[in-house]
């Protein structure tokens, strides 16, 4: 199996990203507070996993046009329509569905951390204090926590599962439901037949209700896609597009809380990229960290770690991207690291450019991992 990874960072300055709610220990309770972690005896700021997806998942339909599910509220649960046929981020993102007796889930092939701070809370979080004096009367105070830092996140992308629809009767492989399976182990059961009558009228109904036949069977049909008996298959065109653009979408990605009074750019300013033949992802820890109050990059261990899983490295290529005006320094370390990678490992080829560049770059080998010429790849592009 193919996995897409990548480490990402973010330069927040001055931002309020993911918010907990009023701190209710403080006897003012006018505090907002930001999330964060403990870690030994420090703490860090972090936007949750959930928020770095809402983020993902909004620039892929403003920013590519995906087609996204819509949400139904039913009681405490909202879910997507779970049809990965018809819609982008139900495949990419994954979903749960229960329909009557029948659940269908979906293991999502992308997976991210949360964003976490590289500098602990001592010396990167302010508290701002304001007042609501737009009424008449004596201002309100309120206070807003808020952090200067470097948030530090990582992805894995699986190329293998992104497209391909699994029947098996397990939870997060069942992705759908396959009626006439079910109907022929109704009708081959030992239940009473009356019993038996109402089940097989139940599941007519539920596909029915869901539009199997024209919203799943009809449209995989037109949209020319591989139907065997335990799995469906997209055409190679859509899956590479789909996985191709949710790399691409870190080069836009926006949100976040706050940003009316603490705007903040989120698109990464640093990446680091591979694909390996394996749910690796070995930048997740460690090769940056806080020293001094400064985020220090830690080139032995991108190389060590990089040699150790050298034999699943397919292809045998790193992606790692700048922004130019962010952490000037490390100009010197990145040479280092592809002048001793490339030196122990003469298969190994490490691309240094800008992040827009190193994303782009790395997605096309995501594209040519589904077995599409240049041409083609050049034509997902250009839609893009």
């Amino acid at each position: 199996m193919r996995f897409a990874v990548g480490m990402v960072l973010i330069d927040a300055p001055h931002s309020a990203l993911n918010m907990l709610g009023i701190d209710e220990s403080r006897p003012e309770r006018n505090v907002t507070v930001v999330k964060k972690l403990r870690r030994g005896r420090d703490q860090y700021v972090y936007v949750s996993a959930q928020a770095w997806r809402y983020w993902w998942r909004k620039t892929l339909e403003e920013k590519f046009g995906w087609v996204v599910s819509p949400l139904t509220r039913a009681e405490k649960q909202v879910f997507t329509s779970a049809n990965p046929i018809k819609y982008d981020d139900d495949d990419v993102f994954g979903y749960m569905r229960a329909e009557g007796d029948i659940t269908v889930t979906r293991i999502s092939p992308l997976k991210n951390t949360p964003l976490v701070s590289v500098l602990p809370i001592w010396n990167s979080l302010t508290e701002d204090e304001g007042y609501a004096s737009r009424h008449e009367g004596d201002p309100v105070p309120h206070t807003t926590e808020f952090y200067s830092t470097v948030l530090k996140g990582a992805f894995s992308l699986d190329l293998d599962n992104v497209g391909k629809f699994t029947f098996t009767d397990k939870a997060g492989f069942r992705n759908l439901i396959n009626f006439d399976a079910l109907i022929k182990d109704i009708e081959n059961s030992k239940i009473e037949k009356n019993k038996k009558k109402k089940k097989i009228e139940k599941i007519e109904e539920l596909r029915q209700n869901i539009k199997w036949d024209e919203d799943y069977v009809g449209l995989a049909k037109k949209l020319g896609v591989e139907l065997n008996e335990t799995e469906w298959i997209m055409p190679k065109g859509i899956r590479a597009k789909r996985a191709v653009q949710t790399i691409l979408a870190l080069k836009y990605l926006f949100g976040g809380a706050k940003q009316t009074l603490f705007l903040t750019d989120v698109t990464p300013k640093f990446v680091i990229l591979a694909m390996f033949d394996g749910g690796i992802n070995p930048f997740i820890s460690d090769i940056v960290y806080e020293k001094d109050g400064k985020v220090e990059l830690d080139e032995e261990t991108i190389v060590a770690r990089i040699r150790e899983f050298s034999d699943i490295l397919e292809p045998k290529k790193v992606f790692i991207g700048k922004d130019e005006g962010f952490m000037k320094d490390w100009i010197d370390k990145l040479k280092n690291i592809k002048k001793e990678l490339e030196k122990s490992q003469p298969k190994i080829k490490v691309s240094i450019s800008s992040v827009s560049k190193a994303l782009e770059e790395f997605a096309k080998e995501v594209a040519r991992y589904y077995g599409l010429t240049d041409e083609e790849i050049k034509k997902i592009f250009e839609a893009t």
